[in-house]
């Protein structure tokens, strides 16, 4: 969509286009959920790379949890192998593909250094396939492990990276608008660990009605508590633990975070809770994104025309369905270029 002609509405419409018109948006509320979203995955990455240094900053060997960026009792699985693996990979992968997905949504990039866009979106392809493959490495024992972790952190990775592959097929076959479609259906799926982060703590500090429990690893407590000395004092249900007669002995840790009394029982709070806001963060993103998605059909009407007259151009069977399209793959009606008082598509848009 061509920068607008029509006079602005009043001086800050007039003063916001000088922002946004020129990085290519046409839209003002398209800047400003790209702002805002974008900026909070921009953001949120930031903040966390530092953490890929994994002995130092993330997991410090000399610290048992309150001043690691990691969560409490996190990394006494991540500094042990395949999990340390993992978690680089993870770190290493998903950091800077968040990071340079950002770049892909500016609209100026697209016009101005379509090389650009195509070359970045490979990289952020790949270093996302690593990322999520670390991941799943870890899910098996991040907070917690729990199923409902499992779960989630496999529901997500397998959405995220179907996603990726749908836009990437997408854009093979020159359907913009699917591609467009998927590749925000991937990114906004993949933000949900922020608003999972916002749920987990705002949950963690809510005060529960009944004082709750959650099961640790007696080894993990000993790790994060400093010994068998400060672990029996607190827990001696982990005896059988150190005399051997339970290697895999749990002990019941009370839940708490504004008035916890040790570092284990934060970690109890997060742990129980971390499943669930994850869940709950992703079924946030996914509604979120299919509302976008449906209140913008212009857009993507605009980008199906565009996408027919690229894919007429490259001599592609069934123009402006070449691609992975409800007409060819289900029980849609067939679609067809509106050639008769239709405007010409155009290559800008947002």
């Amino acid at each position: 969509m061509a920068v607008p002609t029509r006079p602005p509405k009043n001086g800050f419409v007039a003063f916001a286009r000088k922002i946004y018109n020129p990085i290519g948006f046409a839209k003002g509320y398209n800047f400003v959920l790209c702002f805002i979203f974008l900026g909070a995955l921009f953001g949120f990455t930031l903040s966390r790379f530092q953490s890929l240094d994994l002995y130092g900053t993330f997991c410090s060997q000399s610290d048992r949890g309150p001043n690691n960026k990691a969560a409490p009792g996190e990394c006494f699985y991540l500094l042990q192998p395949p999990y340390s693996v993992g978690i680089i990979l993870h770190l290493a992968g998903i950091l800077p593909a968040s990071l340079l997905a950002c770049v892909q949504f500016i609209p100026i990039v697209r016009y101005k250094a379509i090389i650009v866009h195509r070359v970045n979106g490979y990289v952020v392809i790949a270093l996302s396939l690593a990322g999520t493959a670390g991941a799943f490495i870890i899910g098996r024992h991040s907070f917690g492990g729990g199923l409902d972790i499992q779960t989630g952190v496999g529901a997500l990775g397998i959405a995220f990276i179907g996603a990726l592959v749908m836009s990437y097929i997408n854009i093979k076959r020159l359907q913009i608008e699917q591609h467009r479609a998927w590749m925000l259906r991937a990114w906004v799926w993949a933000g949900c660990i922020i608003t999972n982060r916002i749920i987990l703590y705002i949950t963690a500090y809510v005060p529960k009605l009944d004082t709750a429990y959650y099961s640790i690893p007696c080894d993990k407590l000993s790790w994060m508590l400093g010994g068998r000395n400060e672990t029996l004092s607190l827990y001696p249900a982990c005896l059988p633990f150190f005399t051997g007669e339970s290697p895999f002995k749990h002990a019941a840790v009370r839940e708490s975070l504004s008035d916890a009394t040790n570092i284990a029982e934060v970690a109890a709070v997060l742990n129980s809770t971390f499943g669930m806001a994850l869940w709950l963060a992703f079924i946030i993103h996914v509604a979120g994104i299919e509302l976008y998605l449906r209140l913008t059909p212009a857009e993507t009407e605009r980008l199906r025309r565009v996408s027919y007259e690229r894919q007429l151009k490259a001599g592609m069977k069934h123009p402006g369905s070449a691609g992975l399209t409800a007409d060819r793959l289900g029980d849609a009606e067939p679609w067809i270029f509106p050639k008769f008082g239709a405007e010409a598509p155009s290559e800008r848009s947002s």
